[in-house]
């Protein structure tokens, strides 16, 4: 289906930019053209209903009508950005999400202001290191927004297929005889008892590290992916100042990285990978 996308002219927002993207995911394809003009002239349209077939107006308008297309907040103080709007209403089953809580972030800065976000005045470097690819995009969007659009579509299409496979992981996790959560010397690891299907190895990770961050789990002990006989002991973000597995020496050593957060081993028996977890505390 061929269609237009309509948006703000003037400095970019990723407001726009993803909610742009996220409408053309639904549609399954790329507009035939992606329009920024004045957003007065924008109200002006959509108020005398100059509104061509297959036409939608992201954030400007100063309308929320989904069934003509329509989805702009200004005119509403208490409704969520554009992006926010589109993704609640194309991809509920998405909700909970990585990506849903990203999306109500651009939503939050975007109705409230930077100011609004709880660790504002506390972020300084890193803000600046992350900032300046978004500037960037920003900018290119601004002067040739079709480019950035098909990027950002590719992106969250990726982002999207790989949510789906959080999902289908974290099933896998909570099944029976998978994984466990032991105590050891006081502190918790994660061990996994199976190894997983080889395409829920990425998103387990995703899926552990939250587990992780929210238990204080101090370290993981998972298979290799692909040396079958190989285990792997790597360390959490809460277990980065208690454990440095540079300290222990497996039987069978194949990797034990100087940084101290991972080490690869053969085990000798069942039991080796709990003496590694005592020495390396």
């Amino acid at each position: 289906m061929s269609y237009t996308i309509i948006t703000h002219d003037g400095k970019a927002h990723m407001d726009e930019l993803l909610g742009s993207a996220l409408l053309a995911l639904h549609l399954g394809e790329a507009p035939e053209q992606l329009d920024r003009i004045p957003p007065q002239e924008a109200a002006d349209r959509v108020a005398s209903g100059e509104i061509p077939e297959n036409t939608y107006f992201i954030d400007c308008g100063l309308v929320l009508d989904k069934e003509r297309g329509l989805f702009d907040h200004h005119q509403d103080r208490s409704l969520d950005s554009a992006a926010l709007l589109i993704f609640n209403e194309f991809f509920p089953s998405m909700k909970n999400t990585e990506l849903h809580d990203y999306i109500k972030l651009v939503s939050k800065v975007d109705t409230k202001g930077a100011m609004s976000l709880n660790d504002f005045h506390l972020v300084g470097e890193s803000r600046d290191y992350f900032s300046f690819g978004q500037g960037v995009l920003l900018t290119t969007f601004q002067n040739n927004p079709m480019l950035v659009l098909k990027i950002f579509i590719a992106g969250l299409d990726d982002k999207i297929s790989f949510e789906k496979l959080k999902q289908k992981a974290a099933d896998w996790l909570e099944a029976p005889g998978n994984m466990e959560i032991l105590e050891i010397n006081n502190v918790k690891v994660i061990r996994y008892l199976e190894k997983a299907p080889s395409e829920l190895v990425s998103p387990l990770r995703s899926v552990i590290s939250k587990i992780a961050d929210a238990r204080n789990i101090t370290a993981i002990l998972s298979f290799d992916d692909k040396q079958p006989d190989v285990l792997t002991l790597f360390r959490t973000n809460f277990g980065h100042n208690s454990i440095d597995f540079s300290k222990s020496r497996p039987s069978n050593e194949v990797f034990n990285h100087k940084g101290g957060f991972l080490m690869k081993f053969i085990p000798s028996n069942d039991k080796e990978w709990i003496r590694l977890i005592k020495e390396s505390l």
